[in-house]
């Protein structure tokens, strides 16, 4: 997947797509940037307010969907897939973190598609 090859090379290549009505409408991917809305979901994943906020993969498409769209987006539409490989190239679990599933959830998405060592699984929120 293209977009794990941007990412970090000190962090897991993890790479996202969102797909709304059958169309690209953006791609992200995992990075050591810093960013206010991972921080507030970090609560969710780590119980020491002082834990990095690096920015996941999820949290760069939710930012770069919304600056694109605004409010207008109907998040329940969206599908994302979620791909993350080793470093010898085969896929690896990319489901989303504690942090990442309640900001999902909280936006609105329903549908996340994830890699696992053998093949995709499907996760649905309701």
């Amino acid at each position: 997947m293209q977009a794990t090859y941007h990412g970090s090379r000190s962090a897991p290549k993890i790479g996202v797509v969102a797909v709304y009505k059958g169309s690209i409408i953006g791609t992200a991917f995992n990075t050591n940037k810093t960013s206010p809305l991972q921080a507030k979901y970090n609560v969710y994943r780590f119980s020491d307010a002082d834990t990095p906020d690096k920015v996941h993969a999820e949290t760069s498409l939710i930012q770069k969907i919304r600056w694109r769209f605004g409010d207008s987006l109907d998040w329940s539409k969206v599908e994302l897939y979620l791909y993350r490989e080793y470093k010898d190239g085969s896929l690896a679990p990319s489901a989303p973190c504690p942090s990442c599933e309640r900001m999902l959830r909280d936006a609105g998405v329903k549908k996340v598609h994830c890699t696992t060592e053998n093949g995709f699984i499907t996760i649905k929120y309701k």
